[in-house]
């Protein structure tokens, strides 16, 4: 089953724009998979990988050499016989991750979601530095992935519509500049949010016009002179940030202090508890 974050992350236009131009620049040349997933099952048959692309093998963990089960080999020895079977994953002539270093390619081409692990087995373990070692999904800010995928568990993208509409006519001031709002910014639609600047405290000491992610930066004790009506904060745990913006930074103030993203009472319950 694709993930959501497949689904998220091959829906948006940068995600086509980038792989075309890659798949352009390779074409010609001997390209080595690794991946042979769902993830690149879907992905040949959107971009037809196996037609433009002159692939030579697939690798990947599942496609593991056989050992031998014949009688001449002893107990003792049966991890020294190995029998090689050769395999097919689409139509691709499949290989375990090892024998990559046998293989005759130009581009490394990494399928997998998640293609950090195999950069460090490609680098560290196989040693490979002469070749043009390429992945699928680049991952654009930190912690891209797990981010997205904390938003859609809790249905982000259902309670932001619901949000904008309550808010409508109102200004907002987002607080928490971090990389969890980088992936907000760049995967959901704000601009429905009368956002008139974003706060952090590491914008104590801002410059003047100073922008972030397209917004004007302000420190926190900066917010009650915007006087907006509403604060959002969005960050992943937001309860111990309200209650000092309420108590502390916006004490005595109308402004009104919300979650960008909703979460369930028992989910909050247990992470203020334990």
């Amino acid at each position: 089953m694709l993930s959501k974050y497949f689904e998220i992350k091959t829906k948006s236009k940068k995600f086509d724009d980038d792989l075309l131009w890659s798949m352009g620049e390779i074409k010609g040349k001997k390209v080595l998979l690794y991946g042979a997933g769902e993830a690149f099952v879907e992905l040949n048959k959107r971009y037809n990988f196996t037609e433009v692309l002159n692939i030579v093998a697939i690798a990947d963990k599942k496609f593991e050499v056989e050992e031998c089960g014949c009688c001449c080999c002893g107990h003792e020895h049966k991890h020294e016989h190995k029998e090689k079977k050769e395999q097919y994953f689409e139509g691709i002539r499949a290989i375990a991750p090892e024998e990559i270093l046998n293989e005759d390619y130009e581009v490394l081409l990494i399928t997998n979601e998640n293609p950090n692990p195999i950069l460090r087995y490609v680098f560290k373990d196989l040693n490979i530095k002469d070749k043009d070692v390429r992945t699928v999904f680049n991952q654009e800010i930190p912690d891209e992935q797990p981010s997205l995928l904390y938003l859609y568990e809790y249905k982000f993208e259902k309670t932001l519509p619901k949000l904008v509409k309550k808010l409508e006519g109102k200004s907002v001031v987002i607080y928490g500049a971090g990389v969890f709002f980088e992936a907000i910014k760049k995967y959901f639609d704000l601009s429905g949010l009368n956002i008139i600047g974003i706060s952090d405290r590491k914008f104590e000491d801002h410059e003047e016009n100073e922008e972030f992610l397209g917004y004007k930066v302000y420190a926190p004790g900066e917010i009650k002179y915007l006087n907006p009506d509403y604060v959002l904060v969005a960050t992943k745990y937001y309860i111990n940030i309200i209650e000092d913006l309420y108590y502390n930074t916006l004490h005595g103030t109308k402004i009104k202090i919300k979650p960008l993203m909703k979460k369930p009472f028992w989910t909050l319950f247990k992470e203020i508890w334990g």
